[in-house]
């Protein structure tokens, strides 16, 4: 398949690194919402040869939440200010640049080598939820 041909998912990189590990969902943020993440939680997990694309702000999984707004993220969570810090601790953790392209399954052997993160153990405000600390 030649390049233009190509399907490329876009994801931030807290999305990519994050995904597989969240130990909760969010029926909340709507049907369309849930079956986008359910997708690239089984493109993380498994490793597929979708080609990822590191992506810096809104991505092929924000476009469906409810809470991306004016392309920003107004999660009470974390607004898109914070959302930037987590995503470009995940970059300097996983040695990775925006723009930068790889299959589901290099970025998935370079997760495991680097999980947890140094943000995973103090920073993550996720992290009561996480699955990054149990054994896959």
């Amino acid at each position: 398949m030649t390049a233009e041909r190509m399907s490329i998912t876009r994801l931030r990189p807290h999305h990519i690194y994050c995904e597989q590990f969240m130990g909760v969902d969010f029926p909340e943020r709507g049907e369309e919402f849930v079956q986008a993440e359910d997708r690239i939680k089984e493109i993380m997990k498994a490793g597929t040869d979708t080609v990822i694309e590191v992506t810096e702000g809104v991505d092929d999984l924000c476009k469906f939440c409810p809470l991306c707004e004016d392309d920003q993220c107004q999660s009470p969570q974390g607004n898109e200010d914070e959302v930037r810090k987590w995503d470009a601790k995940i970059v300097k953790g996983l040695g990775i640049s925006y723009g930068e392209r790889k299959t589901a399954q290099k970025f998935r052997i370079l997760i495991t080598q680097n999980a947890p993160l140094e943000f995973c153990k103090t920073r993550c405000p996720w992290r009561a939820t996480c699955l990054v600390f149990e054994p896959s």
